[in-house]
């Protein structure tokens, strides 16, 4: 009697533990752990969503997504070497899924290093570019404060709490640098590496301030605050805030405010704070309470909530193929 086997094509494919598959499953399950007792704000943010103007909660969620290529566009004219435009926007995309797991966006800017690491920048040049775009966007926050401070009011002082939040956030990431290169100086065999270092440090600034970049970059950084602006303002006239033009400029105001204390919360992604930070100053400008809190939910919906699950398949997609 012949003994027939499968064809090869049938046959089970083996479950192969990788590095890659193992650290997956830990941020899925640190992103549930973190997340899951937070679904009742998102919860709330679908109800409000449920009752409110369809085309202003589309405009929204537009304003919403332009973050990520705007996001993109700043680290590409950071960097010396052209990078692909379509990765950087997906590396982006999973940077909204990393940061809900750290505090800050220091998980976003950890994932942008390493792509910039495997696109063929040297770590220091790469490290480099990562904290160029950062200072960017404090420097983008900076340029707006005088078309703002005259609408201040109470907030002035909030204000600049809030811009200075963002740069102490940047300040600290480079305090945390300068002590891991005082621990290395003190050996012997990583100085010669350090010099290396610091010299493609100075050569990518230098580069960067030949290139002519420096206008353009700041110019993203400023559409960079508008686009997360934008999508706040029309959150509120979703669900029901008058479109009246002097409400305008306090909701850019309320924004930076909002976004500069978060990056400087202790929570992942700003959790908390940034939603008592906006709700706080839309309440100083007369808005009522229920419309900034609805407001508000429906801007975190946009902004945070949704953003999480196409982080994650993107940060499946990088990892597959090999680009972080």
């Amino acid at each position: 009697m012949r003994r027939s086997h499968p064809p090869a094509g049938r046959l089970a494919r083996a479950l192969r533990i990788t590095p890659r598959n193992v650290l997956l499953v830990v941020l899925l399950g640190l992103g549930v752990y973190v997340l899951l007792p937070q679904l009742g704000q998102a919860r709330a943010a679908l109800h409000a969503v449920r009752h409110a103007d369809p085309v202003a909660v589309t405009g929204a969620l537009l304003a919403a997504a332009a973050t990520y290529p705007l996001s993109a566009l700043a680290l590409r004219l950071a960097v010396a070497t052209p990078v692909p435009l379509g990765r950087t926007v997906a590396v982006q995309v999973a940077a909204a899924f990393v940061n809900r797991l750290a505090p800050g966006a220091l998980g976003g800017a950890a994932l942008s290093l390493r792509y910039l690491h495997r696109q063929g920048l040297t770590v220091p040049a790469a490290a480099t570019a990562v904290a160029v775009s950062r200072v960017a966007g404090v420097l983008g926050v900076a340029l707006l404060l005088p078309v703002l401070l005259p609408f201040a009011r109470g907030t002035r002082r909030h204000l600049v709490d809030a811009v200075a939040g963002r740069g102490l956030a940047v300040l600290l990431t480079v305090l945390a640098v300068l002590l891991a290169v005082a621990v290395a100086l003190a050996v012997p065999r990583w100085r010669s590496r350090l010099r290396a270092a610091r010299h493609q440090v100075a050569d990518a600034l230098r580069a960067l301030a030949r290139s002519g970049r420096v206008v353009s970059l700041l110019t993203v950084s400023v559409a960079l605050t508008l686009a997360y602006a934008a999508a706040l303002w029309l959150a509120l006239l979703a669900v029901g805030l008058p479109a009246a033009p002097a409400l305008l400029a306090p909701v850019v105001l309320v924004c930076v405010l909002g976004e500069g204390l978060a990056t400087a919360a202790p929570t992942p992604g700003g959790l908390g704070a940034t939603e008592a930070a906006l709700v706080s100053g839309l309440l100083l400008y007369g808005v009522r309470t229920e419309t900034a809190v609805a407001g508000v939910l429906v801007y975190r919906l946009a902004t945070f909530w949704l953003p999480v699950l196409p982080g994650y398949v993107a940060l499946r997609l990088l990892l597959r193929r090999g680009a972080i």
